[in-house]
């Protein structure tokens, strides 16, 4: 039988230690391995879940922690196949491959180490661990289809939602099943408070318990995350380098003049989940400090796409609000509120989003499609689409940039449709009157909508006048519609004539409707009517 080079060379040097590898004790190299980590990262490498998370502080020894993981995996088991995930390839080899070959030369492992595949194999039993960069979904493919006895992600909150949930579970978990293996997700957190690595390392989640709680009776047969969690503060009692590293981190902290709640030192140094609300432009909170949803709420939806309300209230009025866009999608946000509620609550119960929405497009969607049979259409008396399923709603507005005006002419004129411009002038101050909404958990998102992903995602930036802008590159379709809908609707709310709010039926005349000023006062400092001739060019 003939050999590749590489694979004679690598039989010959098996053969030249077979003695010496014969001779390991891997119980007392475990012991070694496991006195060289602080109390919090030990409980990491013990933990014999196979699904085990940990959120750590920046120089906390995380990969140092999974790096003692998988030697002790390979040590123990005959052919382990293990795989470190990092965010790139250069990652990947800076933070696991020299060292794991100082570690292994300082245990007396012998092994061999593929400088092109960073592929590390330990002669005496066969076992492997690979290192891999997911730059991307292509890179990440490359492991689907293999089996493996342990895999660690770094850095977990640095990836997509679709890379990550992808990696994990559709190439990963499903063939975790062939050895029995383990998936550790470990890093330190992002500024966003979202994501599957949110959801796992987050206190008081449902999705993970603390590796401390473990032998409490709730968690007997706990099949989902274990979690740990550890800063350089915890190894600084046992580990003169993290001494120094949490010294350094503290005068850090006092150079830069940060309070214990600053969210840059709550994420980097503490390895807590901490919005940077400077940057962000909505105040957006899937959970309070209790772990209960605040502005997120989690609904059953019916067959149309719609939240169902909660039954308390039989009472419930509606808001559209639609951003025609130019470079972005047409987005429709429907909210929804109680005259009978004393808290004003507003409930996101729909949205749709897509490109190329012409007018007839938006007419379909908003009162159905054009039946084949002939009969009339649009059928304004008995409509189907979205204003089939709420009725005819409170308000419908829209905005009028680029060519959104003549869409919304002839949304009216041909589909009998009437929009109100939207207030694109006081766009800011509609984004503030929308926060002290969500601060004060007035406004709730549907769980896992577009809407909720731009909420989290979209950020001020600075522009070279040293001015607070949004990012023009970013999606804001959906907190644009958001914004519109939630403005008509704390008019309502706030009108004394809110019985009589419902003028968008065809045949119907436009009802006053409170001035931008008021939106949250429940007075009418002035009114406006909008009739056929001068309804699109109203400017608030």
């Amino acid at each position: 039988m003939a050999f590749r080079a590489s694979t004679v060379a690598w039989l010959s040097h098996r053969h030249r230690n077979r003695k010496d590898s014969a001779r390991i004790d891997w119980r007392e190299l475990v012991d070694q391995i496991l006195s060289d980590c602080h109390k919090k990262q030990r409980w990491f490498v013990e933990d014999d879940s196979i699904r085990v998370c940990a959120l750590v502080a920046r120089g906390g020894g995380k990969t140092t922690a999974m790096r003692a993981r998988f030697v002790i995996r390979m040590l123990k088991t005959n052919r382990a196949r293990c795989c470190f995930v990092a965010t790139s390839r250069l990652q990947a080899e800076e933070f696991m491959w020299a060292p794991l070959k100082e570690l292994c030369e300082s245990l007396g492992i012998a092994a061999t180490f593929n400088e092109s595949k960073l592929k590390c194999t330990f002669l005496h039993n066969g076992s492997t661990l690979r290192l891999v960069g997911a730059d991307d979904k292509k890179s990440v493919d490359k492991l689907r289809g293999q089996p493996f006895h342990e895999v660690g992600i770094d850095e977990s909150a640095s990836y997509s939602d679709s890379l990550f949930d992808n990696m994990l579970n559709r190439i990963i978990i499903p063939r975790l099943g062939d050895f029995n293996g383990t998936l550790c997700c470990f890093g330190t957190p992002g500024k966003t408070l979202r994501g599957e690595f949110y959801e796992m390392t987050r206190s008081n989640g449902d999705d993970s318990r603390l590796y401390e709680s473990r032998e409490l009776e709730e968690f007997a047969g706990w099949e989902k995350w274990s979690r740990h969690h550890w800063t350089m503060e915890d190894g600084a009692a046992e580990k003169q380098v993290m001494r120094n590293l949490w010294s350094a981190a503290n005068r850090n902290k006092r150079a830069k003049g940060w309070s214990d709640d600053n969210p840059v030192w709550r994420r980097e140094y503490l390895g807590e989940w901490a919005a940077d609300d400077t940057e962000n432009i909505y105040k957006y909170s899937i959970y309070d400090e209790d772990g209960n949803l605040f502005n997120r709420w989690e609904p059953e939806i019916d067959r149309n796409g719609f939240a169902i309300l909660p039954e308390e209230f039989s009472d419930w009025r509606y808001s559209y609000g639609q951003d025609m866009g130019h470079s972005d999608p047409y987005a429709l946000q429907v909210l929804a509120w109680s005259p009978s509620d004393t808290s004003k609550k507003l409930y996101h119960i729909y949205e749709f989003s897509a490109k190329k929405m012409y007018a007839r497009k938006i007419a379909c969607l908003l009162v159905g499609e054009d039946p084949e049979d002939g009969s009339k259409w649009p059928n304004l008396e008995n409509p189907e689409g979205c204003i089939g399923v709420t009725g005819w709603p409170d308000s419908i507005v829209a905005d009028t940039a680029g060519m959104g005006g003549g869409v919304l002419d002839e949304l009216k004129e041909v589909y009998g449709v009437r929009t109100i411009p939207a207030d694109k002038k006081n766009k800011h101050d509609n984004i503030e009157l929308t926060n002290g909404d969500l601060v004060d958990g007035r406004l709730v998102v549907i769980g896992g909508s577009e809407l909720e992903k731009q909420l989290l995602d979209l950020q001020w930036v600075i522009n070279e006048y040293g001015q607070l802008r949004e990012d023009k590159a970013a999606r804001n379709d959906c907190t644009d519609a958001l914004i519109y809908a939630r403005r008509e609707a704390s008019h309502l709310m706030n009108s004394e004539r809110v019985e009589d709010s419902r003028h968008f039926q065809q045949g119907t005349d436009l009802e006053a409707v409170p001035d931008a000023d008021s939106a949250d006062s429940g007075s009418f400092d002035d009114t406006y009517s909008m009739d056929d001739s001068n309804y699109s060019d109203h400017q608030w």
